[in-house]
């Protein structure tokens, strides 16, 4: 078995992949959440690809066809996995079921069936020299389904990134939810993206990697690094944040309320109700208050609340208590400018620096720091 500094970096890769694993397989609390579930498989996944590439590359013959499935379209799983992994997280009411599995046709199809039906459908020179080869100006005799082979293992990339676009709307959409319950939104759904843009750059890679490939005719062994690395963050991601995360979740009746049996007109008696809340209470000072908090206090159901913010208000409910924080936090800074922008942003119902200066920003087109200066000096 040959090793150089790149084999090596990806064995620690291997071994910190298998290592997350065992953690969340041998913790009952990480096992028994749904989004885990797919992650497992994920983490499988991409192990199961580095296994290949370390394979293909050094002496070592895993002697299994199926193994080496990248030339059959073994990406086609990832996709999937990643979009039912996203769902789990954000749609509380999804669940895997029988139309699940269309997803993973392509997969199925290409990579379990075909081969094991056929045998060995590549012939020596797509598994020598690659499955592009067959693209190549040199004289040789290619099959039909080895030329289909060679396409799929193209497609297989795009199928990839019709995936993280999904992925990309769901991300937008649950952030949306979640701004109609919560009043504060942690940066958890910060890794959710960061998750998804690794997935975006190995596929750019990839891109690349097969366009370089195809334009020059010439194949260099350390371009295959460059999409197989980013696997590695993959799972720094997964392991310092994505398993231990507790995400919140979003009740869908409060998006959809088309057919709402709120009667309008008691919505003047539930307004007045919801600014006495506001005003004299100043329930928006709790970090952590939500949607169902204020429903409790009001007597209503927390969609027929999200109505109501909605259609009076024109906002959402994170906008609604945010916005009523920051006007909060314009009298504190006029009446103390001494006291630090942190402490009034805790004061203020924040719970850390940067949700209150972007929302300084987007309610009044200035950083708290710009308006305390204009304060001091008006």
């Amino acid at each position: 078995m040959a090793l150089d500094i790149w084999s090596i970096l990806i064995i620690v890769f291997i071994f910190q992949g298998v290592f997350i694993l065992f953690s969340i397989v041998a913790s009952p609390k990480k096992r028994m959440k749904r989004e885990n579930i797919f992650l497992v498989f994920i983490i499988l996944t991409l192990l199961w690809y580095l296994f290949e590439f370390l394979s293909v590359r050094n002496v070592f013959n895993v002697g299994v066809n199926l193994f080496y499935g990248t030339r059959y379209g073994s990406w086609l799983l990832l996709g999937p996995l990643t979009y039912f992994y996203y769902k789990s997280i954000t749609d509380k009411q999804w669940k895997f079921s029988k139309y699940s599995l269309a997803h993973l046709i392509p997969f199925i199809v290409f990579v379990i069936v075909i081969p094991m039906v056929y045998g060995d459908v590549l012939n020596k020179r797509q598994v020598d020299y690659g499955m592009l080869s067959v693209f190549d100006h040199r004289e040789k005799i290619i099959e039909p389904i080895q030329y289909m082979y060679s396409v799929v293992f193209i497609l297989q990339f795009t199928h990839l990134g019709f995936y993280l676009i999904k992925n990309i709307n769901i991300i937008k959409a649950y952030t949306q939810d979640l701004r109609l319950e919560y009043a504060t939104i942690n940066g958890n759904i910060k890794w959710l993206r960061t998750f998804n843009i690794t997935l975006i750059s190995i596929l750019v890679f990839s891109a690349a990697f097969l366009y370089i490939l195809l334009k020059t005719d010439i194949y260099r062994r350390h371009l295959d690094y460059i999409y197989v690395l980013p696997i590695g963050f993959l799972f720094y991601l997964i392991g310092y944040y994505m398993m231990n995360v507790e995400w919140k979740t979003v009740d869908k009746k409060t998006v959809k309320y088309a057919n709402s049996s709120l009667d309008i007109e008691d919505m003047p008696k539930y307004v007045e109700q919801l600014e006495r809340l506001v005003h004299e209470e100043k329930i928006y000072l709790k970090s952590d208050i939500r949607l169902k908090d204020l429903a409790v206090k009001l007597d209503v159901k927390n969609h027929h609340l999200s109505q109501i913010i909605n259609q009076h208000y024109k906002v959402s409910f994170f906008d609604f208590i945010n916005k009523n924080r920051i006007e909060h936090a314009k009298v504190d800074i006029t009446n103390t400018p001494d006291k630090p922008l942190i402490q009034v942003a805790f004061d203020s119902g924040f719970n850390n620096k940067t949700s209150f200066v972007n929302a300084f920003k987007k309610f009044e087109n200035k950083t708290p720091s710009k308006y305390k200066e204009s304060v001091l000096n008006s």
